[in-house]
C-alpha cells in the first residue's frame, strides 16, 4: 500500500502533526489519562470493547479536509469550479508555450 499522507491511519495523522490536534479532559473519575504517546493512544483504541478514555486527543478543526471525499470537500458543487482551473491552467501553459516559441524564431 502506497505510504501518502492519505492513506495513514486519522490517529497516526493527529499524532505526526500533518492534522492538528487538541486535548480534551473528562476529570469525571479524578484522575487524567490523557495518553502521552502515539503507542498509548493506539493501544487505547485497538483493544477489542474499549471506548477510550474520559481524557482524549481530538481534531482540532483549522478548516483544511481530511479525506478526499464530497463531504470535506463539497463535490459536487465545486466540479465545474475546478473543471474551469483546470482548463484556464492548460490554456495559460499553451499561451505560454506559443510565446517561447516565436521569441526562438526571432532570435
Amino acid at each position: 500500500m502506497s505510504r501518502t499522507d492519505k492513506t495513514q491511519p486519522f490517529r497516526v495523522r493527529l499524532w505526526d502533526g500533518t492534522l492538528s490536534r487538541v486535548a480534551v479532559h473528562d476529570h469525571s473519575d479524578g484522575v487524567c489519562d490523557l495518553p502521552a504517546t502515539m503507542r498509548d493512544d493506539l493501544a487505547q483504541w485497538s483493544t477489542p470493547g474499549a471506548i477510550g478514555t474520559s481524557c482524549h486527543w481530538e481534531l482540532h478543526w483549522t478548516g483544511v479536509g481530511v479525506c478526499p471525499c464530497s463531504l470535506c470537500h463539497d463535490g459536487a458543487e465545486r466540479r465545474a469550479e475546478r473543471r474551469a482551473d483546470r482548463r484556464r491552467a492548460r490554456l495559460d501553459a499553451a499561451e505560454a508555450v506559443k510565446l517561447a516559441r516565436a521569441g526562438w524564431r526571432e532570435m
